[in-house]
């Protein structure tokens, strides 16, 4: 099945080829649409060696990125950014293995996950057919990751109050479609993320309240519950949070995980700390000074060899119901200093232009020259693409 060797996970960073260490990445943004909706994928649909978007109803390909519609969705949203459209994850996957990449999603409101097949990406070919994955209680969003340890991220792994994930297989008549897989019934608030947290080589599993290590069949072992509290500036609960990445923050071999308060103020870091064979985490503080960084992600947009932290300020979330709704939206990296204490300094990509992100940020080289783009899209109406002009 085809790989989408492109997509930043949280135990998977990007690496572009090397510039002078120190440069900034200089950014110039490409409007690409207007849709109102908050999730994207950033892919080659139609295998012509260029990157194309599928955001809401339609996809864009490249160069040019004329818009096709190959969906409908529910719900709307006004020009203010009220309402909501049904549509909360967009992933591109090729589950039926045909050589075309598809579309992976969700959706809060009908709580379900589903694909749509990729029958073309010309507009004779008609809207992509949709098909279930699981219905499962209201779902937020959600990732691709490498749960099975084979270094490919192609597992799904929703964020939902459960912590599940799937898998592409196919039934006896060989139809293609997903094995589901449970980690934990246990409920949590939303957030989640992959990753090698104890250093075994097993990709665990991360949630606001716990932290999973894997077994060895992680479809048919025990995964070992471990406390957490990610989320609350304060750390006397565990709070809801977008994506969770676990790396090694402060260079001391052991990993960290990286997330952020999806709602409210902090993003954070937390730093691995092993004391016998029992293992803790210490939270360090990378920024409170705006709310709203509902979408992470990682990637090394200046060369260094040194991951970058990338976020950027959701719009109307609950619809004018959270802190600091009002206050400008604006897309952002985080560079760090590694060492034992380290040191974090925010880079605006963009401020006070009307462009944030919503629920994922893509991270790859979308012009072909050598380094990392981003792209993002949200209730103010998008997508847009950020050129980084390193070179």
């Amino acid at each position: 099945m085809k790989r989408l060797g492109i997509h930043v996970v949280a135990m998977f960073l990007m690496i572009a080829p090397a510039t002078a260490r120190g440069d900034e990445p200089k950014f110039v943004p490409h409007r690409i649409g207007h849709f109102r909706s908050e999730t994207l994928a950033a892919a080659d649909f139609n295998n012509d060696g260029k990157p194309d978007v599928v955001a809401g109803e339609l996809l864009y390909l490249a160069p040019d990125f004329r818009p096709t519609k190959i969906r409908t969705l529910k719900g709307e949203v006004d020009e203010q950014g009220k309402g909501y459209r049904w549509d909360f994850m967009n992933e591109a996957l090729d589950v039926d293995g045909d050589g075309k990449l598809d579309v992976v999603a969700c959706d809060w409101f009908q709580k379900h996950a589903t694909w749509y097949r990729n029958v073309g990406t010309a507009a004779a070919a008609g809207e992509w057919p949709e098909a279930l994955i699981e219905a499962n209680g209201n779902f937020e969003c959600g990732q691709l990751a490498d749960v099975d340890g084979d270094g490919k991220a192609e597992e799904v792994v929703p964020s939902v109050q459960r912590t599940v994930w799937y898998e592409r297989v196919r039934d006896p008549a060989g139809k293609a479609g997903f094995a589901v897989h449970v980690v934990s019934d246990k409920l949590y608030d939303y957030g989640v993320g992959v990753g090698d947290v104890n250093g075994d080589g097993r990709p665990d599993f991360i949630r606001p309240g716990a932290w999973y290590e894997a077994p060895a069949d992680p479809r048919h072992g025990t995964w070992t519950e471990h406390p957490l509290l990610l989320g609350d500036r304060e750390q006397k609960v565990a709070q809801h949070t977008p994506q969770i990445f676990v790396i090694d923050v402060n260079g001391d071999g052991l990993k960290d995980l990286i997330t952020s308060s999806a709602h409210r103020y902090g993003i954070f870091w937390y730093e691995q700390v092993r004391t016998g064979n029992a293992i803790s985490f210490k939270q360090h503080l990378i920024d409170d000074s705006w709310t709203q960084a509902h979408s992470l992600a990682l990637g090394d947009l200046d060369g260094d060899g040194v991951p970058e932290l990338i976020t950027g300020k959701r719009f109307m979330a609950h619809n004018g119901g959270d802190p600091e709704e009002d206050k400008p939206l604006g897309v952002y990296y985080y560079t760090h200093t590694r060492g034992p204490n380290p040191t974090w300094t925010r880079h605006a990509i963009s401020q006070d232009a009307g462009i944030g992100s919503g629920l994922n940020i893509p991270v790859l080289d979308m012009d072909g020259d050598g380094d990392l783009d981003l792209v993002v899209t949200g209730k103010w109406g998008g997508p847009v693409w950020f050129e980084n002009r390193s070179r």
